[in-house]
């Protein structure tokens, strides 16, 4: 009987040594795969000042058709379009005087600026058949025809800059783009899409 006591004595010792074995390692398991919070898990990082910039390559005709709908959808009482030619940006219009259409085109030359921007540059115009200096033509169609706020004409110096890296999609102001390439004979635009 004493054997037998024994024997159970060593089973109880045994059994109670491998659980306290198997707790011991699920205790050491947790703490080692679930830490303790530390002090800095609660307190926000400060956002990244980096900026992510994205590359939009496009031709003239999607340019011009882009152009087309953004005019269409923009009411005006004066009607005009802007299209991209071979090596020139032209703008056409036309204004009534007595009863009469008198055509307006003028042909401006692109330049892309350092900050992104695009000025036009007037390189010829006509009005019907009348000889206007180019800055009263530039005060006309500025006076007729309400462009977007990213659109400024300068009749002085004979110039229309577009001012892209104004042009805001959301009005967080995450978002702007800047012109890298503006070249009409190669038919290669690019774009800047910078997010912050």
């Amino acid at each position: 009987m004493r054997k037998n006591a024994n024997k159970w004595k060593i089973a109880f010792f045994t059994l109670s040594g491998l659980v306290l074995l198997l707790v011991i390692t699920v205790v050491l398991l947790f703490y080692k795969h679930f830490p303790e919070v530390s002090e800095d898990h609660f307190i926000q990082q400060s956002p990244s000042m980096d900026e992510a910039t994205f590359t939009i390559q496009t031709n003239k005709g999607r340019l011009n058709s882009l152009i087309a709908s953004r005019i269409e959808q923009t009411p005006s009482e004066i009607s005009y379009m802007v299209e991209l030619q071979e090596d020139k940006v032209q703008f056409r219009s036309a204004f009534r005087v007595l009863g009469q259409e008198i055509p307006v085109t003028v042909n401006f030359l692109p330049e892309v600026v350092a900050n992104g921007d695009l000025l036009l540059k007037v390189e010829t115009f006509s009005l019907g058949l009348l000889s206007l200096p180019v800055e009263q033509v530039l005060q006309l169609i500025s006076g007729w025809i309400d462009f977007a706020d990213w659109v400024v004409t300068y009749p002085v110096d004979r110039l229309v800059e577009i001012k892209v890296t104004e042009i805001r999609v959301n009005e967080k102001d995450t978002m702007h783009f800047r012109f890298t390439r503006f070249d009409l004979e190669q038919d290669i635009i690019e774009l800047e899409m910078i997010v912050e």
